[in-house]
């Protein structure tokens, strides 16, 4: 029979996967089983860390005892295409790990991987913001030869991750054991209609920003076919991100700063344009819960500290 009446081929589109407790002990499984002590890491130059959580990244790196070496980034975050052709003959990096930053898909993005893989450089997408991108969009984490993701970053559970792997690299998991999850599984949720509110919020935002023009610049456009946004990150052109965001959450609004503080190797003489954005940055929820009333309410308020700060001035 030419085709049969129901698919039969199990190995066409199969992922392994494994599960973890967080994404950064699946990013720590992964490196541990195809690195050795001594071997680099290549990374974006705009990896944050916290005194409470450290860094999702860059502490399994310092713990497996790798080199890292930085790529920059543009005044957009995006990747600069450029830097990192250059890092990938000079480093001797081992794996490229390329992070899209809050669920957005890079334009570099298959250039990027195509530059590692033609030197023999495997690739790690990070996807602890772009989970719905890659499982909805289908946008992200088909290139790369494994990928993560953060549960919690854009589900209402509070831990979960998972290391995917793509269907011709199942040797990367013979040494990669995972973990049972004790919390629901993606697909337990509507994932569509998760994708779609965060994609009609990030859009009614912004509408909304429009009218503060001058004040702060959205970072990302609207999304395009298939992005699905974890925040939606602006630029403040001159108040203080701090002074903002201390108000913004004593209002009641969670916004957040990815990142507010960037890892120590990342200095600011040689990487200016990640500082400058660390030091700007204002991420809006666009989460599922977040209604278009309160998204107004929010904007509101967000305008009227702005131009009471520029009053003081």
């Amino acid at each position: 029979m030419r085709i049969a009446k129901s698919a039969e081929n199990q190995s066409i589109f199969w992922r392994a996967h494994r599960f973890f407790p967080n994404a950064r002990t699946a990013l720590r499984a992964f490196l541990s089983s195809v690195m050795k002590p001594g071997d680099l890491v290549l990374l974006p130059a705009y990896i944050g860390w916290s005194v409470r959580e450290g860094s999702g990244i860059y502490d399994p790196i310092r713990e497996l005892d790798l080199r890292v070496d930085f790529y920059r980034v543009t005044k957009c975050l995006w990747i600069d295409l450029k830097d990192l052709e250059e890092k990938l003959d000079q480093s001797g990096a081992r794996v490229l790990i390329l992070v899209h930053y809050f669920g957005y898909v890079d334009p570099a993005y298959p250039e990027a991987v195509e530059l590692a893989h033609s030197r023999g450089i495997l690739v790690l997408e990070d996807e602890a913001h772009s989970m719905l991108t890659h499982l909805v969009g289908g946008r992200t984490g088909r290139l790369g030869d494994a990928c993560i993701f953060s549960l919690h970053k854009l589900l209402p559970v509070d831990h979960g991750g998972l290391l995917l792997v793509r269907k011709d690299r199942e040797d990367l998991l013979s040494r990669v054991s995972g973990q049972e999850l004790d919390v629901p599984l993606p697909w337990e949720f509507d994932l569509a209609a998760i994708s779609a509110r965060r994609r009609q919020n990030a859009v009614i935002l912004a509408q909304l920003l429009e009218s503060l023009d001058g004040q702060l610049s959205s970072l990302r456009s609207v999304p395009q076919s298939g992005e699905v946004p974890q925040t939606y990150p602006v630029v403040l052109h001159s108040a203080s991100r701090d002074w903002i965001y201390d108000v913004m959450n004593k209002a009641g609004y969670g916004v957040v700063s990815l990142y507010y503080r960037l890892i120590e190797p990342i200095g600011a003489v040689e990487f200016p344009l990640s500082h400058y954005i660390s030091k700007r940055i204002l991420n809006l929820p666009v989460h599922q819960d977040a209604e278009e009333r309160e998204l107004v309410s929010m904007v509101g308020v967000l305008s009227r500290v702005l131009n009471e700060r520029e009053g003081e001035t």
